[in-house]
């Protein structure tokens, strides 16, 4: 399978943990990194995405959404990143692809989990109720995601109507956008099970934040988010987390589910990285 990573600006230590989980999880997997710093990792297949940026792409920066914006400067980079990736998958005409953000472990291949993905569809990890995330996600068809991103495109636009109409005038964010675009066609989407449901549970976050903490706050770890729907069902006892041997698990009703992928909000990826992971970036 096709995996594509996307950071901009000097690249942490911890993304290099996430790509050689994939090289460990999923050997047959051909990885690309969309980024405008050069790297050096073997098995990678590195992409300047300033260097086939779309009409479309080129559009959206001159919008400058997040420009004279009070909120999180990587929150421009994050809703690029949405545009990046469609213009990197078009220019090496990857049909499908599997994405997610840069401080995640996984610990399924993409076999393991094909039975878990609709053909057709945007297949993405919800957060909130009205929140997606890239805790993981897939796309079969990238003429799909295209849309998607066309719909995005439109959104941003003309952005105070739908900060208005789905975010009480605030600004919007990669989350509320991938939303907003799901409530405009949701026969584009395909929400991943994140709480025990199927055989498998995928992390949008929520698991990472309990076992590891929350970026930059000390002591945090067992954070638990009731907005989130994992963190929802942990706080009313409806599941419960383990993590013996750096392979954690979901237990509900005396039952274990394997969790595919660790968000690692905290970005200490190696403190989860299983034992048996071997360096092949290297």
């Amino acid at each position: 399978m096709n995996y594509i990573f996307y950071y901009f600006g000097k690249i942490p230590d911890y993304v290099e943990y996430s790509i050689n989980s994939v090289l460990n999880a999923d050997p047959r997997s051909r990885i690309f990194i969309c980024s405008d710093e050069k790297v050096n990792f073997e098995n990678v297949v590195h992409i300047n995405p300033l260097l086939v940026e779309s009409k479309n792409t080129k559009f959206v920066k001159k919008l400058n959404y997040f420009e004279d914006g009070d909120q999180n400067p990587l929150w421009s980079s994050s809703m690029m990143r949405i545009f990046y990736i469609n213009d990197v998958a078009n220019y090496f005409k990857l049909d499908s692809y599997v994405h997610f953000d840069s401080d995640v472990l996984i610990f399924k291949s993409f076999t393991d989990l094909s039975h878990l993905f609709k053909k057709n569809k945007f297949n993405i990890t919800p957060l909130m109720k009205e929140f997606l995330v890239f805790g993981y996600s897939f796309i079969e068809n990238r003429f799909i995601f295209s849309e998607i991103v066309e719909i995005i495109s439109d959104i941003l636009s003309n952005s105070r109507k739908y900060e208005e109409e789905f975010y009480s005038g605030n600004r919007l964010n990669e989350m509320k956008a991938l939303y907003i675009a799901s409530v405009i066609n949701p026969k584009l989407f395909n929400l991943l099970p994140v709480l025990p449901d199927k055989d498998l549970v995928f992390d949008p976050g929520s698991y990472g934040q309990y076992l590891g903490g929350v970026h930059y706050k000390k002591f945090s770890k067992n954070y638990v988010n009731p907005e989130h729907i994992v963190g929802n069902s942990l706080i009313n006892k409806e599941i419960y987390i383990e993590n013996k041997g750096r392979a954690p698990k979901v237990i509900k009703d005396e039952k274990s589910y394997d969790i595919v992928n660790l968000h690692v909000h905290k970005k200490n990826l190696k403190k989860f990285q299983p034992k048996d992971y071997i360096w092949k970036t290297r």
